[in-house]
């Protein structure tokens, strides 16, 4: 049980009298998809390194937080989930230990930008059960669009960096590739839908960005989720216990990976990291022929794991460290100084910068996190009555789940909150599935209810 059923219960007796509203014109997801074009159309990544890139980032956390309160002012409801307050509760944390080190001790580093993007996942909390429809075929051909272009623009942004063809906007030689994550997006989505001829053209893409710019991340996210993608396709168009039982299987066993892995290199590092690097090299070097670069990696989780050792492996830090390391300062590595004059490196890990900045508390309140949110997914898979596109819309979102544990188990991927936008997008729009008037959305297809969902239709 929910705790949206528990909070609904206590006011059972308020009626909504704003009528159905229609998700697919609502200033929130209209926002959703707007960023998510502006990030795409970002290629030589403003977003992240622009002069004003901090700026953006509370920007973009002041709108969703006001679209938040639009919400809870036209229902005046609050139904939220164990995952959404969670998720809410780690922006509240880490928001309000930025703002004291800020104004009282001039620190600007801060856990804050991973929970930034969460925020659009946990607004679905004020939109109430049966107070929206959704137009689900729209919504499903327009995320197949976007994941598309999304994909061709990162092959665009590889091409534009790898020949310098904007030198006048400084050193790009370097593409980053957290926007290589919408190519799992897209590869998937067409499975789904059971798109051959997009499916083709998307593989065409990945091919390409990863001739243009070899990243394992990639392949091992594609490695997890395409089978994922495969399972749920049987159950878009039927109901199949088995198919749910995969992808449940596959989501946890990641979910369980990505938790225990910073715990065992914390613990076991010299008998773990020699694994990790020799998977690694193989992967990268053996099968898709880049250059691995594991080793700054492991560097940098060593570096981590000593602040650790200074501090609690309960609660770690207490969140007043960062999520960098003085990887300069390491034996070996002093040529990193001529990289970053300060000498730093982010944290290339989510789940080792929450055991740092956390400790274990922290590390498994994320992971539950994670969990209630797969679980609430996986429990409309198991409705009867869902088919067709509904189906696909929660797919995608567990599918998404998976691909940013992968990436964020290698990179500090949640902190790049304009990239781990398209994930939390996908959650929103799952979870207000979850609450739609299905007679409304019904009525909005043209069709008599989720029931009548075919495969063909989508």
């Amino acid at each position: 049980m929910t705790l949206s059923t528990t909070v609904e219960t206590l006011r059972p007796r308020i009626v909504i009298h704003s009528g159905i509203a229609l998700f697919n014109n609502l200033g929130i997801y209209h926002f959703c998809i707007a960023f998510f074009v502006i990030d795409t159309l970002d290629v030589i990544d403003y977003l992240d390194f622009g002069a004003s890139s901090n700026v953006i980032k509370y920007i973009y956390a002041g709108i969703v937080i006001g679209l938040m309160m639009v919400s809870f002012l036209r229902w005046r409801l609050a139904s939220p989930t164990i995952g959404q307050i969670i998720f809410l509760g780690f922006f509240i944390l880490t928001g309000v230990v930025f703002a004291i080190n800020f104004f009282f001790y001039d620190i600007r580093e801060s856990y804050i930008s991973a929970f930034i993007a969460p925020l659009i996942f946990s607004a679905a909390m004020f939109i109430p059960k049966n107070a929206v429809a959704l137009d689900t075929s729209r919504i499903t051909r327009t995320l197949t669009a976007l994941f598309t272009i999304g994909a061709v623009f990162y092959v665009i942004e590889a091409i534009v960096k790898a020949r310098n063809l904007v030198p006048s906007l400084g050193d790009l030689d370097e593409v980053q590739i957290h926007k290589s994550l919408i190519c799992v997006l897209a590869i998937c989505l067409c499975i789904l839908t059971r798109r051959p001829v997009l499916l083709l053209f998307n593989l065409a893409v990945v091919v390409m960005a990863l001739a243009l710019r070899p990243v394992s991340t990639l392949v091992l996210a594609l490695i997890c989720c395409v089978p994922l993608a495969i399972a749920l396709r049987i159950r878009v168009s039927r109901l199949s216990s088995i198919a749910v039982l995969i992808g449940q299987s596959v989501a946890v066993i990641v979910l369980l990976v990505a938790l225990s892995v910073p715990v065992l290199l914390y613990f076991y590092f010299d008998d773990v990291a020699p694994i990790i690097t020799s998977w690694e090299s193989f992967l990268k070097g053996d099968v898709i022929g880049g250059q691995s670069n594991v080793a700054f990696r492991l560097a940098i989780l060593k570096i981590a794991f000593l602040s650790l050792e200074q501090n609690s492996f309960w609660y770690g830090s207490a969140l007043t460290g960062g999520n960098t390391v003085p990887l300069a300062l390491l034996p070996g590595w002093e040529w990193w100084w001529t990289i970053k004059q300060n000498g730093s490196a982010a944290i290339h890990s989510d789940f080792v910068a929450m055991l740092v900045l956390t400790g274990i508390v922290g590390l498994i309140t994320l992971g539950v996190g994670f969990f209630f949110t797969l679980r609430d997914r996986f429990r409309e898979l198991a409705r009867r009555a869902l088919l067709g596109n509904w189906i696909v819309l929660h797919s995608i979102a567990i599918i998404g789940i998976v691909a940013l544990l992968v990436y964020s188990s290698d990179l500090p991927y949640m902190s790049y909150y304009n990239h781990a936008h398209s994930v939390w997008m996908l959650l929103l729009i799952s979870e207000v599935a979850r609450k739609a008037n299905t007679a409304g959305s019904a009525k909005s297809e043209g069709r008599s209810g989720p029931r009548h969902f075919p495969s063909a239709s989508i």
